[in-house]
């Protein structure tokens, strides 16, 4: 920054003479544990008195100079994911040109440099290091009562929020230094692929009762991954797999519960993997939600992503129960076994036709969903036409399809015969023209069926009321989108609550374009 430009920090000898509200802008790419991680984050800046906005900024957005910190959570899981984060970054700078910009998570683990060479007003925080915007409202109060005009980005601020953890964690990737940069590039990493000790982070440290952007809640219950397929840099940016112990994941449920939440997601890198300790032993995924359903009263649980070869008998006793939303997804990727062999997936097809099988005996009809990679290397027409084939066998009710991205320090990464980028967008749109079907024809079978459904705060909304009229939104137990249109004057619940909601029909335009609300529905 110049020193001609105006400060972030209100120049103030005693902060409690300042009377200016300070205003954090959050923005998130990526997984729903991204999201989580910001909500939680944002929650410990509402609470040391800032205004907190995370409504993502747009292009068309006029410059605000009240904004005093940016915090940008990113994700990596392709060169597009990687690509948008700088753009966003980009984007704050000029849209908040009094702010510093907070970068952090997965693609700042991985490229530290590349992020904080976008200008010295950013801090690239690496994601292992993330657990820090806790203490950084404190950090930014505490560099108000030392400010001045001619010290903009005052030094303590800057070491205060550098989080330094112990470099010594080898792995083979090679050592890394989780902390942060501020506008520099000449940084001393030693390689930007390692991982610092998960206990110099706090990976469960971002939990909150009160959530700014989202109307269900979820719960961070795991994180990392002890996989290594070959396509993936997140075991990578995430590092070992990491469980919050059982007692804490039920007591958060509860105080989730107790604030008057109707259901919550359990989220995590992994949840297959989840191992918390309980009294004395170690416990897995389907304990977790049969302890949670003893020790609460009401709550509702939905399933994250999960793979297919956790789909057990003991899975599927805990899943009965009424109180788990009747909604999976599976991280499927690939349905030929010979690109899963060299994806390091440890299933095969048939382990994903069984695992369908086993929660359609579970849960009635449920909604089923799969991640699917095309053009992996050396993927060829015999092996995308088994994808399709597994796809139409298990009959998913919605694909999130996306072209293979070569992720550096991975094995894929240099694999061969790469796919040209031709037949991977063709292979995309033919998945995502399979989905688009599939999901039509899904909540057409439930049509003047009643859900139990949780109205939503609209994100995004393609259809507008009519006159006196009014759109209220809610997801379905099985993971409909539902647009309800109602009289202006009708007394609607309050975001989050639980309501009945009988499906009238599907979307199909909507659906066909890739927006986000699928169903139009009557609220009982």
């Amino acid at each position: 920054m110049r020193r001609t430009e105006k400060s972030v920090f209100p120049t103030t000898s005693d902060k409690g003479a300042n009377t200016e509200i300070l205003s954090a802008h959050f923005e998130t790419l990526g997984c729903r544990l991204n999201q989580i991680e910001s909500e939680g984050a944002a929650d410990f800046f509402s609470k040391a008195g800032f205004r907190v906005e995370m409504r993502p900024v747009s292009a068309s957005d006029a410059a605000d100079e009240k904004i005093s910190v940016c915090v940008l959570n990113t994700c990596a899981v392709t060169t597009k994911a990687e690509q948008k984060a700088r753009r966003i970054a980009r984007l704050l700078l000029k849209k908040f040109p009094h702010a510093a910009v907070i970068v952090t998570g997965c693609y700042v683990q991985l490229s530290p440099k590349e992020i904080a060479a976008l200008g010295e007003r950013v801090v690239a925080l690496p994601g292992l290091a993330k657990s820090s915007l806790r203490d950084i409202p404190e950090k930014i109060l505490c560099a108000i009562k030392d400010s001045s005009e001619q010290n903009p980005f005052p030094k303590n601020f800057i070491e205060e929020i550098s989080c330094k953890s112990d470099s010594s964690d080898k792995n083979p990737n090679g050592e890394f230094e989780a902390r942060a940069h501020f506008g520099k590039t000449d940084s001393a990493e030693k390689n930007p692929h390692g991982n610092a000790k998960k206990a110099a982070s706090e990976p469960f440290v971002f939990f909150s009762k009160n959530f700014i952007s989202h109307s269900r809640a979820s719960l961070k219950i795991q994180d990392g991954c002890d996989n290594a397929c070959s396509y993936c840099a997140i075991h990578l940016a995430r590092g070992k797999c990491v469980s919050l112990d059982a007692e804490t994941v039920v007591q958060r449920v509860g105080e989730l519960e107790d604030a008057g939440h109707s259901e919550v997601s359990l989220t995590g890198v992994n949840l297959g993997q989840y191992a918390g300790a309980f009294g004395g032993r170690t416990i897995g995924i389907a304990e977790i939600i049969s302890l949670i359903l003893l020790r609460t009263k009401k709550i509702a649980i939905r399933i994250s992503s999960v793979h297919p070869q956790i789909i057990d008998e003991k899975f599927c006793a805990a899943i009965k129960s009424e109180r788990v939303r009747a909604h999976f997804h599976l991280s499927v990727q690939s349905g030929s076994d010979s690109i899963l062999r060299k994806m390091n997936r440890h299933y095969t097809r048939d382990d994903v036709l069984r695992a369908c099988s086993m929660l359609r005996d579970a849960k009635e009809n449920p909604f089923l969903a799969c991640d699917i990679i095309a053009g992996f290397p050396s993927e060829s027409e015999d092996d995308f036409s088994m994808t399709l084939d597994l796809l139409e066998r298990c009959s998913f009710a919605n694909v999130h399809a996306f072209p293979f991205s070569p992720r550096k320090g991975t094995g894929a990464f240099s694999m061969k015969p790469k796919i040209p980028e031709r037949t991977k967008d063709a292979r995309v749109k033919a998945l995502s023209e399979f989905a688009a079907r599939q999901k039509i024809s899904y909540i057409e079978s439930f049509a003047q069926s009643t859900r139990r459904a949780v109205l939503e705060n609209a994100r995004s909304r393609k259809n507008a009321a009519p006159h006196g009229k009014k759109i209220l939104h809610a997801v379905t137990d099985n993971f409909i989108h539902t647009e309800i249109l109602c009289d202006e004057n009708f007394p609607a619940p309050k975001e989050g609550s639980e309501v009945f909601v009988k499906i009238v029909s599907a979307q199909r335009d909507n659906i066909l374009a890739g927006g986000e609300w699928e169903a139009w529905g009557e609220i009982l």
